[in-house]
C-alpha cells in the first residue's frame, strides 16, 4: 500500500487491521546499522585493554567516529515506528491497553532475561563483571522496573548497563500510551507537546533528583523527532532520491563536524543527523532488494534488539580467549574486533529466533495481547 493513510475517523477496526502499514525495509536496515554501530563501539573499547587502554579505543582515530550515535538512531526510529505501526490503533477500542501490552511483551522479556543473568553472575562470580553490583538490591529492583538509579560512581545505569536506553524507551511508551485513544493527528501533537514540556522543565528547573534529571534530559526529544517523521510518512510525504541523498550527506556532515561535548547537546549533534537518516529511508519507496546482502541486512534488523543486548557476552568470552592465546598485537586486535562482530551477529540472530520470539509469544499469550 502507499504511504498515505486513510482518514482517522472513518475507518472501522476491521478495515484498519487489513490496511495496516507495511514494513519499511530501509528502517529495518537502519536498525541493523544502529545496533552494529553500538556493538562496534563496545567491542573496540574492549580491545583497548590489549594496549593498556581499559575501556578506550585501541587507536585514537577510532574515537573520532561517533559510533555511540547508534543509540540516537534507535530513539528516532522508535518514535517513527510507534506512530507508523500504530496507525490502525488510533481511536480503536482498547487502543491504549493493546499498545502498552504489545510494547511490554516486545521489550521486557529479553531485557529481564539478561538482567537476571547479570544478577546471577554478580552473585556467583562477581569477578567476571567489569562493573560488579555496588548499589545494593534497591538498584536491582529499580532495574527490573525501568527506574533510573545512580550507581556509586555517579553513572545512572541499571545493573545490566545497556538497559539505560530502555529506561528511556519505557518512558516514551508511557507518554505515548494515553494519546493512542485520540486521532492520529491529535495524538502526534499531544506526544510531541508532552515530550517538549519534559525537556523544558528539565532545562528551566534544577533538581538533585536522579529520576527527574534522567527523564527530562534533552535526549528524549529524539523520540519526538521520530514521531513527527512517522506522521509525515502516513500523510503520504515522499522525497526524490537526490533530496534523500542530500539528507544523508547533511546528517553525516553534522555528526562528524559537531560532535558531542555533553549530553545537553546530544539531541542536536546526534539527534538531528539521525532524523535526517530516518527521513531519507522512510520517505522513499520502502522496498529492499532480494540479494543475499539485502536479506541478511533485513534479518539483522529484525534481530537488532537481540544484538544490542547480547553483544557484550561473546565479546567478553573472546577477549579472554585472545588473552590466553597472546593475540594482543595489531593483527590480534584487528582479528578480535572482526571475530567479535561476526560472533555477536550470529549469536544475536540465534537469540532472536530461538529465545526472543518464543518469549514474546509466551508473554503475549500471558497478557492476551
Amino acid at each position: 500500500m502507499s504511504g498515505a493513510a486513510a482518514p482517522d475517523q472513518t475507518i472501522s477496526g476491521a478495515t484498519r487491521a487489513r490496511s495496516a502499514p507495511r514494513q519499511i525495509a530501509g528502517i529495518q536496515i537502519l536498525r541493523a546499522l544502529a545496533a552494529l554501530s553500538v556493538a562496534f563501539l563496545h567491542i573496540e573499547q574492549s580491545a583497548g585493554v590489549f594496549v593498556g587502554r581499559v575501556g578506550e579505543s585501541p587507536w585514537p582515530w577510532l574515537r573520532a567516529i561517533p559510533w555511540e550515535a547508534g543509540v540516537d538512531m534507535f530513539f528516532v526510529i522508535s518514535g517513527f515506528v510507534m506512530v507508523y505501526a500504530s496507525d490502525r490503533l488510533f481511536r480503536a477500542d482498547g487502543a491504549s491497553r493493546d499498545f502498552l501490552s504489545r510494547r511490554i511483551t516486545r521489550v521486557v522479556p529479553l531485557y529481564w532475561l539478561f538482567t537476571t543473568l547479570t544478577v546471577l553472575v554478580a552473585v556467583v562470580r562477581p569477578g567476571l563483571l567489569n562493573e560488579p553490583l555496588g548499589s545494593g538490591w534497591d538498584a536491582v529492583v529499580a532495574s527490573y522496573l525501568f527506574i533510573p538509579w545512580a550507581r556509586p560512581d555517579g553513572f545512572v545505569q541499571p545493573v545490566f548497563r545497556l538497559g539505560w536506553t530502555l529506561n528511556y524507551e519505557m518512558l516514551f511508551y508511557v507518554i505515548f500510551t494515553p494519546f493512542v485513544m485520540l486521532t492520529r493527528r491529535w495524538a502526534v501533537l499531544g506526544v510531541v507537546a508532552a515530550i517538549g514540556a519534559l525537556v523544558v522543565v528539565g532545562q528551566l528547573t534544577w533538581t538533585g533528583n536522579t529520576q527527574i534529571g534522567f527523564w527530562t534530559d534533552p535526549i528524549v526529544s529524539e523520540f519526538a523527532f521520530g514521531v513527527l517523521l512517522g506522521a509525515l510518512r502516513l500523510e503520504g510525504l515522499q522525497l526524490s532520491w537526490p533530496v534523500r541523498l542530500g539528507l544523508i550527506a547533511a546528517g553525516l556532515c553534522i555528526m562528524l563536524a559537531v560532535g558531542v561535548d555533553d549530553t545537553q547537546t546530544r539531541a542536536l549533534s546526534y539527534g538531528i543527523p539521525a532524523t535526517c537518516f530516518v527521513a531519507a529511508v522512510s520517505f522513499g519507496s520502502g522496498r529492499a532488494g532480494t540479494s543475499l546482502i539485502a536479506r541478511g541486512a533485513l534479518l539483522l534488523g529484525d534481530a537488532s534488539y537481540a544484538l544490542y543486548l547480547v553483544h557484550l557476552f561473546p565479546t567478553r568470552l573472546l577477549r579472554e580467549i585472545w588473552f590466553r592465546l597472546h593475540l594482543t598485537g595489531t593483527a590480534g586486535i584487528v582479528s578480535f574486533i572482526a571475530v567479535s562482530m561476526a560472533a555477536s551477529c550470529v549469536v544475536a540472530v540465534g537469540v532472536h529466533v530461538w529465545v526472543e520470539r518464543p518469549l514474546v509469544r509466551s508473554a503475549r499469550r500471558l497478557l492476551r495481547a
